[in-house]
């Protein structure tokens, strides 16, 4: 190599721990340790923090929008923990759910054809399996195609899961765990405002967050992490928290937002390819008014269908114009790689059966419409975990630290009820940061 070839590279100050992302858990970890004395340094690919939390304002919108995570899935005590703790205001979640179908849209609780054939039959397998290889081996044949394509879509909408790989015990647990139905909560102002108020108490204890550093390279060896960027800047540490999403962890080394460990990590690589990451396009309209209200749904919050972009909801408790379209499955799944044209013309072709209405009423109703495909965003590539017949011993590799130098955080590394949630997010943070504070001692 001549000496015009050799990189010019940006040597940073020196840190007691790196973090790669500044999602719900880089941002959690760095707050935990910035706490406790250390300097940290998180790097983030994007000019924004909050990873899969993005509150989004502008486009004509009239309001802040939430383009990723919107929910609190119950009464989670470390999120509801923050809010209260940041002063942040948050509300309940309420309103009628609805199923629209043949043209007619009735106010509906959960139904499903030979659901309780189905649920009898959940509870009486002792070995794990695919939900896919459950219902060909239980509920084959045209009696059961009904129930087999609504169970199929309910685990690809809510859990974003492939059939074929997850895990039919995790399904289990979660349909007929017995809990009572959650109080969900929405953040007034949006999941930007927790995001916001760790990175002010990170700061302010002397720590810092580095906007646009696509990290492409880490070099390690015990006690010592260097971190290379996309630009050739070069950031110094003891340890290496890595948040990505698993998306990105199981990216092709070619692809934008890849990371490369020298020495290489396959262990952890072949663990992270053996869990389960779903897909999600998530569609935001703005009307000039609420035409379903005219349409009987007044006090709306769910909406479901068997139309292409099957689920909506509205913002309540707030009354306002926008809905929410929603689109989980699989990445293999051909309208994950559409364009965000066609998917808005799904949109409007979808609302339009549902509501019995011409397109063309649709489009002149709509002000402003925002499309984001996680799928394609590169330092994510994908929506959230699900488990896999795999997953547990998955994650007693990956929630292994490595040689007391890199860890991996994130909703991920979460063993519990809440994959794929914020609060999964968080209390892998506060793990994360009780281990390494645990290891100083």
């Amino acid at each position: 190599m001549t000496k015009c070839q050799i990189p010019c590279y940006k040597t940073m100050d020196f840190s007691d721990t790196i973090i790669i992302g500044a999602g719900a858990a880089g941002l959690f970890t760095a707050r935990q340790l910035s706490k406790a004395g250390q300097k940290v340094t998180i790097l983030e690919a994007r000019n924004r923090i909050g990873g899969r939390c993005y509150t989004f304002s502008g486009q004509d919108f009239t309001q802040p929008i939430e383009l990723g995570a919107e929910f609190v899935h119950g009464e989670l005590p470390l999120t509801l923990k923050l809010l209260k703790e940041a002063n942040i205001k948050y509300e309940t979640v309420s309103g009628k759910n609805y199923q629209g179908k043949n043209g007619e849209i009735k106010q509906s609780e959960f139904f499903m054809e030979h659901w309780d054939n189905f649920e009898k039959a959940l509870k009486e397998v002792k070995t794990d399996q695919s939900l896919d290889g459950f219902l060909q081996q239980n509920f084959h044949g045209e009696k059961y195609a009904g129930l087999r394509r609504s169970i199929i879509q309910f685990a690809k909408g809510y859990d974003t899961a492939d059939p074929e790989c997850v895990s039919l015990f995790s399904l289990r647990d979660e349909w007929l765990g017995g809990h009572e139905e959650e109080t969900q909560y929405r953040i007034a102002g949006g999941y930007i405002q927790l995001m916001d108020f760790m990175a002010s108490q990170i700061k302010s204890f002397g720590s810092e967050i580095v906007l646009g550093s696509i990290v492409k390279q880490v070099n390690w060896h015990e006690g010592f992490v260097e971190v290379v960027t996309t630009s050739n800047a070069v950031f110094i540490g003891t340890k290496l928290v890595v948040t990505v999403p698993l998306g990105v962890l199981n990216c092709s080394p070619s692809l934008e937002g890849a990371i490369q460990f020298v020495p290489d990590l396959p262990e952890q690589r072949k663990a992270a390819a053996d869990m389960g990451f779903g897909a999600i396009i998530k569609i935001l309209i703005e009307f000039s008014e609420p035409f379903w209200e005219e349409k009987g749904l007044e006090n709306l919050q769910f909406l479901f269908s068997e139309e292409k972009i099957p689920t909506w909801w509205a913002q309540t408790p707030q009354r306002n114009n926008v809905l929410t379209g929603w689109l989980g499955g699989s990445p293999k799944d051909e309208i994950q790689h559409q364009n965000d044209d066609e998917i808005l013309i799904d949109c409007v072709l979808s609302l339009a059966s549902i509501f019995n209405l011409d397109a063309s009423f649709i489009r002149q109703k709509m002000v402003s419409a925002k499309v984001y495909n996680w799928t394609t965003d590169p330092f994510t590539r994908g929506s959230y975990s699900y488990a896999t017949l795999q997953t547990q011993s998955a994650l007693k590799v990956l929630k292994k630290p490595i040689s007391k130098t890199i860890y991996f955080a994130g909703e991920t590394l979460f063993d519990g009820e809440q994959l794929g949630t914020v609060e999964a997010a968080l209390i892998s943070g506060l793990e994360t940061a009780n281990e390494i504070l645990d290891f100083r001692k």
